[in-house]
């Protein structure tokens, strides 16, 4: 199982970003290095097409790809950062939800590392959905088992703007 990471919604290194403030690249491409940052299993089917922006033929390509060619946690953590990226946020809980249930449950994921891409990307989709606290407890998770670049900058960017708008409050 391999990690893709996204930045910018169209790039060769796959970030998938969560932000309304993007900026463009030389070829037109948003990115934003400040955005939250979602990861995808690189050997699921529908993954070229997730990284490339054609998020529904990606979505497509996962749903229907055999129990045989891709494991659950694979297809749910794809489909979780796929579905947050169409702002299908009820899907998305649920592949979200999925994908976690199956790093808690399956043998075969033995990696903690592996095991923080679900935490990850689903503290992303409870951001969106306004469930700050939630996201924050998500990154901690990913961040405490693994010690990734990711998931240290999605910790510290919420947690900045946690500690903004408290002290825009006070």
């Amino acid at each position: 199982m391999k990690k893709s990471i996204v930045n910018g919604l169209m790039s060769a290194t796959l970030i998938l970003t969560a932000s309304t403030s993007v900026m463009a690249d030389e070829q037109g491409h948003h990115i934003n290095s400040n955005a939250y940052k979602m990861v995808l299993i690189e050997d699921v089917p529908g993954v070229n097409a997730l990284q490339s922006g054609d998020v529904q033929q990606g979505l497509t390509a996962t749903l229907s790809a055999s129990k045989y060619t891709v494991d659950d946690y694979s297809r749910n953590v794809n489909l979780c950062a796929g579905y947050v990226q169409l702002s299908d946020m009820e899907n998305a809980e649920k592949a979200c939800d999925a994908a976690v249930k199956s790093a808690r449950t399956q043998v075969a994921i033995a990696s903690m590392v592996e095991r923080a891409y679900a935490y990850n990307n689903r503290g992303i989709m409870k951001l969106i959905n306004n469930d700050k606290l939630g996201a924050l407890a998500d990154f901690k998770y990913a961040a405490k088992v693994d010690n990734s670049s990711i998931y240290q900058h999605n910790v510290e960017r919420l947690q900045a703007s946690l500690t903004s708008t408290q002290d825009g409050m006070m």
